[in-house]
């Protein structure tokens, strides 16, 4: 059985961890409020920029815009991998690295060269101790990700999408759901999927049926133009679900540690209090003996 100062060691040692924990839940929940509020506000503008491309493209022939391209020779794919710099967010990184595993196993199996661009330094780390081609981003773009990051990681793989020849690019991250709930999903970005403009949705309230588009001054500037805000958006919108999905697990993950601490804090005040009644008996037992024996 421990000793009292064994049990009070060990609880104070608890109480310290649950203030950490639960501080930690908290800063946690504030940045994935910051984030979400940045998720929102990007509908609107995220359904806009849809509509004007898809307006664009009508108006101009597929051959002046080599982003939407499909004609590539070979098969090879450049696999990014959006994860955290940090760690105290549960399973998060460790399902995204299997997730991504299997991609890469499956386009493997299809034939396709796998080079890999790991974001977030846990799967740097994982990735760097493979045998994998790999493409370090330039900057650390996941520790605070705006709307300028997302475009300087979205400017570097379209030249990197150019100059090596890659039939396509693809992204592996969490999609944000709730605080609780993230997809792991698989999202080609380059060349970008026709079919994610998306001709059915209601866009009366932010873009007026009759109004078409004018293209000035050249069109294949204004393609130019507005596939690679596409694309700037694209990535900014992965990089907020990835960054929100990373704050929800860890502000779950906290939470959870902090449960456990109370648990523990209640078994050990409780383990405390027997020990010190169990002592307490002891010596009222020995006081009773002695006093027995110097009364005879």
């Amino acid at each position: 059985m421990p000793s009292l100062k064994e049990i009070r060691t060990r609880l104070s040692s608890v109480q310290s961890t649950k203030k950490i924990t639960s501080a930690m839940k908290m800063v946690a929940a504030s940045r994935l409020r910051k984030v979400q509020n940045y998720i929102v506000y990007l509908r609107d503008y995220s359904k806009l920029v849809k509509i004007v491309l898809e307006d664009v493209m009508e108006h101009v022939p597929s051959s002046a815009y080599s982003v939407f391209s499909k004609e590539r020779i070979n098969n090879d794919t450049l696999l990014i991998c959006i994860g955290s710099n940090k760690g105290l967010c549960g399973t998060y990184n460790a399902f995204l690295i299997k997730h991504s595993l299997r991609e890469i196993y499956r386009l493997q199996e299809e034939g396709a060269r796998v080079s890999v661009m790991p974001v977030g330094r846990k799967i740097h780390q994982f990735f760097t101790k493979r045998e994998f081609n790999l493409f370090d981003p330039e900057d650390d773009y996941i520790e605070k990700v705006d709307y300028n990051n997302a475009k300087s990681l979205a400017n570097q793989v379209m030249k990197l999408y150019l100059a090596e020849n890659f039939a396509r690019v693809v992204i592996v991250y969490n999609r944000f759901r709730n605080a609780v709930v993230h997809e792991l999903t698989t999202e080609q970005v380059l060349p970008v999927p026709i079919e994610e403009i998306d001709q059915d949705e209601d866009n009366s309230d932010v873009y007026p049926e009759d109004l078409s588009a004018i293209l000035e001054p050249e069109r294949e500037e204004v393609v130019e133009y507005m596939t690679r805000k596409f694309i700037y958006y694209n990535f900014y919108r992965i990089m907020l679900d990835a960054s929100a999905s990373e704050h929800g697990s860890r502000m779950t993950a906290m939470h959870k540690a902090t449960d456990n601490a109370d648990e523990m804090i209640k078994n050990l005040t409780l383990s405390y209090n027997k020990v010190r009644q169990a002592t307490v008996t002891r010596e009222l037992i020995d006081i009773v003996g002695g006093a027995q024996r110097a009364s005879r």
